[in-house]
């Protein structure tokens, strides 16, 4: 934009509306078409550019008032056209104002020396003791968040990653802030070194020190009343609220933090929503959900969780300080109080409940309930796979992805059956088929990894677990003979051989992901590539997972989809229809238990005995008017129905 000295009579003008410029009139630019008419009571020091301000503009308040400076010290500040700042308590000082931006009682906005805005600031997360830092910037995403905090075996990686992190630093610290078109900050505290995007509302914030709030017109950010944040990163579409206090905090994209909710060291992500409750160096991946003022969340990894109220964890032994950690792998869940003592490692898919204290390692059987019993852990495996509770929680992540735009930063894989937790289950066949050798004919349990398991309970899971493969397998086989020409060139599908991780969410196998992290040791890619790449594996993931499957359907079921013929198909078809059927009679018994006699204790108070189902009822409806079973029941009928429709093709 070009800018003009004032004119002499625009000079005279702005002294009568009682301005002032501290360092002289000559340091003042203004735009062309410039109109000193709506600049009042102003007080100008340093150098400033102004835009025009003649449009009427429509306030939060509800009230509309004309674009321009009212009351307020403005210092060395780029202020563009029809922006509207009022009431502003000490200064704006050293800031680019976007166009059509509303500022309006706000106490402090300034940028005090060089600021990164939060970028560059260390958070100690996972390990409270130090060791596992993430270095936070903009584009930030879980997966290298995760690489950074886990793979310090790869110390060429970790400095590969910092250096280029601290590179990117270095060019966006700056002695300006910038305040994005269209954002409105109103009845704000002391604003400091922030970055605030574009559509971002600020409103009741009482401080903000040394952050980016990185808004965007098509993914706003809400930071509302009486939120105290400092040394933080807050991205596209999330919301920040109602007397949240963060320290060195990295908020994701389509998170809500809100109601009083404390944390300091910590990392949440994607579609995290935490409420009331505290986190103390935690890694929160993706779908990470804790709702409750009696919940703690300490030095632990999390992903795709729901914490229960009083869920609790402990990592200082009161020995040499705060140094243990653990993980809950993704899909776990507790249930109310439930604690465990760090150090522990939970398996994807695991119900919590009760107390542990034996540091157990329950990551080869996914899918299980982890009790307490008499004061001991009990593992129940496979429990979880076909849980009522389960299905719907998986089936409600996409629903519930609340970022917005076109814009990602982290790339998930919302499968609850996916090459990472079906290599699980495989491994934890091995491992319960092993157990189930050594048992004895008169044991009530065997140990494994400090926790127990009934002789009952691992038969049964070896039954789950196969039931998994099963549904894993034809679910991709079905899909895949639905194609015309697959049976056709079917030997052009090569199973696939390798090593599969969950990267906080994303699902890679090991091969891609160690020629990623060389590349990056070699400083072959900038920074700018590295969340392409996890892009395009998220992209390539739908025909890895079928590679993996047939992968399964060979090593486990012997058959070979390259050679094999129609009888062998056909066999393992009816067997999935067969398996579907159980898993569907299982699920639809889990739900009905939120429908039995002790579910409708309470209910027709007051009333004779026969109001309580018809109370019940209205209330909670009835199980097969139950939209989420009829969902269910409809899934899996349109499921055997295309199966057989593939048997009779193959028959033929």
């Amino acid at each position: 934009m070009l800018y003009r000295n004032l004119r002499e009579e625009e000079i005279v003008l702005l002294k009568k509306q009682n301005c002032r410029s501290l360092d002289g009139w000559d340091k003042i630019q203004v735009t062309d078409n410039f109109i000193a008419s709506n600049i009042k009571d102003v007080v100008f020091s340093g150098i400033n550019c102004l835009g025009l301000f003649t449009e009427r503009i429509n306030l939060p308040s509800g009230v509309s008032d004309m674009a321009g400076i009212y009351n307020a010290h403005i210092h060395n500040c780029i202020v563009n056209d029809q922006c509207f700042i009022k009431n502003i308590g000490t200064s704006v000082s050293n800031y680019f104002v976007g166009e059509g931006a509303i500022i309006q009682n706000v106490a402090t906005l300034i940028v005090e020396g060089e600021s990164s805005f939060g970028n560059g600031i260390e958070v100690a997360a996972i390990n409270e003791g130090g060791g596992r830092e993430v270095l936070m910037y903009d584009e930030l995403s879980v997966h290298t968040a995760y690489m950074m905090a886990f793979y310090r075996y790869r110390p060429k990686l970790i400095t590969s990653l910092q250096q280029s992190i601290r590179s990117y630093v270095n060019r966006v610290s700056s002695s300006q802030g910038r305040i994005g078109e269209k954002a409105v900050l109103v009845n704000c505290g002391n604003l400091k070194n922030i970055i605030v995007g574009n559509s971002a509302h600020l409103s009741g914030v009482t401080l903000l020190n040394n952050g980016s709030v990185n808004s965007s017109a098509e993914a706003p950010v809400y930071i509302g009343e009486g939120v105290n944040a400092q040394n933080f990163i807050v991205s596209s579409g999330s919301r920040v609220s109602d007397g949240v206090y963060l320290r060195q905090c990295f908020v994701g994209q389509g998170c809500e933090i809100s109601n009083s909710f404390t944390a300091d060291n910590s990392l949440f992500f994607s579609n995290s929503q935490c409420l009331q409750g505290e986190a103390c160096s935690i890694f929160a991946g993706p779908y990470t959900v804790t709702h409750h003022k009696s919940t703690l969340l300490i030095a632990g990894y999390y992903s795709f969780f729901n914490a229960g109220s009083g869920t609790n964890q402990s990592n200082h032994m009161y020995k040499l300080g705060p140094v243990h950690q653990g993980t809950i792998e993704r899909g776990g869940r507790t249930g109310s109080n439930a604690y465990v003592l760090w150090p522990a490692q939970i398996g994807a898919f695991t119900m919590l409940l009760g107390n542990h204290y034996s540091n157990t390692d329950t990551t080869s059987l996914p899918f299980s309930y982890l009790i307490e019993d008499n004061g001991k852990s009990v593992l129940i495996p496979g429990q979880n796979l076909f849980n009522v509770g389960t299905v719907r929680d998986v089936k409600k992540w996409p629903n519930r992805d609340n970022r917005k735009g076109t814009h990602r930063l982290d790339y998930l894989v919302k499968d609850a059956l996916n090459p990472y937790t079906i290599d699980k289950i495989t491994e934890g066949i091995r491992v319960l088929e092993e157990l189930r050798q050594k048992v004895k004919a008169e044991a009530r349990h065997i140990m494994y990894k400090n926790i127990q398991m009934s002789p009952s309970s691992i038969q049964r899971g070896i039954k789950l677990y196969e039931q998994a493969l099963i549904k894993y397998v034809g679910d991709v086989l079905v899909e895949l003979l639905e194609r015309d020409d697959f049976l056709s060139k079917r030997a052009d599908f090569s199973p696939d051989n390798h090593v599969w991780l969950d990267v906080a969410g994303l699902i890679v196998n090991s091969a891609s992901l160690e020629n990623w992290m060389g590349a990056v040791e070699g400083n072959k890619i900038e920074i700018n590539q590295w969340n392409s790449f996890f892009k395009s594996e998220a992209e390539a993931y739908p025909s890895l997972k079928q590679a993996h499957a047939l992968q399964i359907l060979q090593s486990y079921f012997s058959i070979d989809i390259a050679s094999c013929g129609s009888t062998e198909i056909i066999n393992f078809l009816e067997r999935w229809i067969d398996s579907n059927n159980k898993i569907k009679s299982a699920i639809l018994l889990d739900a009905k238990k939120e429908f039995n006699v002790k579910s409708k204790t309470g209910y027709g108070r007051d009333g004779e005995h026969i109001m309580k189902d018809i109370d019940f009822e209205a209330i909670r409806g009835t199980m097969s008017a139950n939209s989420f079973v009829q969902e269910i029941e409809l899934e899996y009928e349109k499921d055997n129905q295309k199966a057989r429709q593939l048997i009779a093709r193959l028959g033929r």
